[in-house]
């Protein structure tokens, strides 16, 4: 073996794959496999145990890793409690998924992996190519240190908590640039220089923090991006709005939710969330304090502003205390669509049953969001149940729920003033970033529900006349936007209406907030079903009319504690109807996209049925394990000791390797290299001896005559040439 190849096939030193893989274990928790994966990745060194695989056994070995990661990845498909996030934890892994690849070459005899042990393209060509007796050249590699990177990889992928938040990357960091400088060191260490040490050490550091940053890069790139809410779950504590942008606002046709109506009237708007807290081009859900929060039971607790529903059995959830079979519900539907974990579920206001929900935890926020936590399945057909005589799911609101920017209190008065509506000189100061100041002298005066009612209806009504609905947006002044809108421009979308509207009954002292959802307007082509695509997305607001300002502070308290009590929200949506009609032309393809889209999530739907469910896992199993059999079987009928013969081995060999192929190299290093142009049989006849003539004839044997071929005389035919050179009967 030249020097050359001396350094393209070098393997890691002893003990680096094995001290890496238990460093893995230790970024991971997972001492236990890290250890059992080290010992049978260092054996080689403490046993002469060989197998010479040969092509087919490196390929059934390569096969075998793909099929132990596809079975994995399928596997973690039918778990009930899998996350999004799991799928790409699954990918740290892969140092065990590709590990009987790895054994093989640590075990084998053999030079090294072939490369055609990757495509099953090339081995075809490659049988192709011996079976017409052409020369066929495989380049060998070695994957010690390809499996080296990879489990360097594999430690920095979804690590989880083991360790305290940034000191695992610290360790992480420090963990691959000892190892890198380790495996470096003793590629250089053959030339006996210090400096070699030197400049390995410095391109490990640069080495591990390159790595130290795409393995950041990936997790900022794929996992967090994939374990927060999607667009079409949207945010339960801020929503950004598209106030301020000059461009055309573009509608997506594509559908997010399916609602099929069964009973009572078919609502108009489905929320997804609200909002109390304006920012400019921003509406923010602010948490109460401890003072302003409502009592949650510590059973329904569960953290930050969510309580849960009550669960009556394992897919029924309720809101409310009472009886559900005593309720009769006005309104009953079902919601299907694609879900992720921490999916907020569109539904009617006064919704107050949820059914066949396959989670760990349905919670709701004092904002009257839905959140799914741990769903089951990635699509799910949920049950609504909603009744107007009940109390929604929302809280009464507090003084946040009046607060308004105080540069955009002017031009909200000066339009309110034009409309004869008194703006409340009362409310509360709110500046961007500071707290709330509540008046201690000045309680919040109350609205009657039918002030309340009237005020939105002198809105509604000049609204309609004096507004314009549009997708184009034009700009507008970020320190007071809605101001500007309902003074100036009076063209805009939905999200300039909703604004506005809140902060007008804000300012008129009826607390209101800024909700996002859906319009239920598309039907389907199913009975009772209801499209809900992205273009129905909405903005309006919801109002809190007929309620009683009342002080909750403990006697003694600095301030006053108030909650407005014993009213109702109600929806108020003063964005023209016009807004309906815009994208109703649809393209050609559309009802191929919607078949899709909908055949997607029935797919879904459908493997989730636990008789499906079970028949795919059994089926899997049984697949996978007579596939392992398979393969375990056809890898160990390789199997032998070293320099141990195997009947009819040479006689394979010889084959599958053009039969002259190691003897062509030993002779071309002596005459030169064969012409691709020239036939083998003529360039032998031109640089053999005569007393090796008859090595020709039993090449064409081998060759032409397989059945009838000579393959043991063949074989004492190169080695006497071999021979006749030596004692040089033949010279270069």
């Amino acid at each position: 073996m030249s020097k050359e190849d001396e350094v393209i096939f070098m393997s890691p030193p002893r003990l680096l794959l094995g001290v890496t893989l238990l460093f893995w274990g230790a970024m991971h928790g997972q001492a236990l496999p890290a250890l059992a994966a080290a010992i049978l990745v260092e054996g080689r060194h403490w046993t002469n145990l060989r197998w010479c695989f040969g092509e087919k056994g490196f390929a059934r070995s390569w096969q075998l890793s793909v099929l132990i990661l596809i079975v994995a990845a399928l596997g973690l498909m039918q778990v009930e409690e899998a996350e999004t996030g799991d799928f790409l934890n699954l990918l740290s892994w892969l140092p065990f998924m590709m590990l009987p690849l790895a054994l093989a070459q640590q075990y084998c005899s053999d030079r090294g992996v072939p490369m055609t042990t990757f495509s099953f393209i090339a081995r075809r060509k490659m049988a192709a190519d011996r079976k017409a007796g052409r020369v066929v050249r495989v380049s060998d590699v070695d994957l010690g240190y390809p499996y080296f990177f990879l489990i360097l990889i594999g430690a920095g992928i979804g690590r989880g908590d083991v360790l305290k938040p940034g000191v695992d990357e610290l360790y992480y960091a420090l963990g691959v640039l000892l190892l890198l400088g380790w495996g470096l060191f003793r590629l250089g260490a053959r030339r006996g220089r210090i400096r070699a040490w030197g400049l390995a050490y410095l391109a490990s550091l640069m080495m591990a923090f390159l790595m130290m940053g795409g393995v950041l890069w990936l997790y900022e790139r794929y996992i967090k991006s994939l374990t927060q809410p999607t667009e079409q779950a949207g945010s339960p504590f801020e929503t950004m709005t598209s106030i301020g942008q000059v461009h055309k606002l573009q509608l997506s046709p594509s559908i997010r939710w399916r609602y099929y109506h069964e009973e009572g009237k078919v609502p108009d708007l489905v929320k997804i969330s609200s909002y109390n807290w304006p920012e400019g081009d921003l509406w923010r859900a602010r948490m109460r304090r401890n003072l302003h929060r409502e009592r949650i039971p510590e059973e329904r607790d569960v953290g930050g502003d969510f309580e849960k529903f009550l669960e009556v059995d394992r897919d029924v959830f309720l809101f409310h205390e009472r009886d559900e079979a005593v309720v009769d519900f006005q309104t009953r539907g079902e919601i299907v669509g694609m879900v992720s974990d921490q999916s907020l579920i569109p539904h009617p206001l006064h919704t107050k049953r949820l059914a066949q929900l396959q989670v760990e935890i349905l919670s709701a926020n004092s904002m009257g969001a839905i959140q799914l936590n741990g769903p089951s399945q990635a699509a799910m057909k949920i049950r609504l149940f909603a009744d107007e005589d009940l109390d929604t799911i929302e809280h009464d609101p507090s003084m946040m729920d009046l607060l308004c920017p105080s540069k955009e209190k002017e031009g909200l008065d000066h339009f309110l003033k034009e409309l004869d509506l008194e703006a409340v000189t009362w409310a509360p100061n709110m500046k961007m970033g500071r707290r709330v100041e509540e008046s201690r002298n000045f309680p919040p005066q109350d609205v009657s529900e039918g002030e309340a009612l009237e005020a939105s209806r002198v809105l509604e009504g000049y609204f309609d006349k004096n507004f314009s609905y549009s997708l184009f947006l034009t700009g507008a002044d970020l320190r007071a936007p809605m101001s500007e809108f309902v003074n100036k421009k009076r063209v805009g979308h939905c999200e300039y209406f909703a604004g506005a509207t809140t902060l007008l009954l804000r300012r008129m002292g009826i607390p209101s907030r800024y909700v996002v959802g859906f319009a239920v307007r598309e039907e389907g082509a199913d009975a009772g079903e209801y499209l809900i695509r992205g273009k129905h997305a909405h903005a309006w607001s919801q109002a809190y009319v007929g309620g009683t300002w009342v002080d909750e502070s403990k006697p003694g308290a600095a301030r006053p504690l108030w909650r407005c009590r014993g009213g109702r929200w109600v929806t108020v949506d003063l964005t023209p109807a016009s807004w309906l009609s815009e994208g109703e032309k649809k393209a050609w393809y559309q009802g191929v996209f919607d078949w899709f889209q909908k055949a997607k999530a029935n797919l879904v739907l459908w493997f989730a049925r636990p008789a499906v469910t079970a028949g795919f896992k059994y089926l899997l199993l049984s697949l996978g394990f007579l596939f392992f059999i398979y393969l375990s079987f056809k890898m160990l009928r390789t199997r032998r000791r070293e320099g141990e013969k195997v009947l009819g081995f040479w006689e394979d060999e010889v084959r599958k390797r053009g039969y002259l192929n190691d003897f062509e190299r030993w002779l071309s290093r002596r005459v030169g290299q064969r012409p691709s142009w020239m036939p083998m049989g003529q360039w032998l006849d031109q640089h053999l001896p005569e007393e090796a003539r008859g090595l020709i004839r039993r090449y064409e044997e081998v060759t032409f005559l397989v059945e009838r071929g000579d393959v043991d005389g063949l074989k004492r035919e190169l080695e006497g040439v071999k021979g006749l050179w030596k004692k040089g009967q033949k010279t270069p």
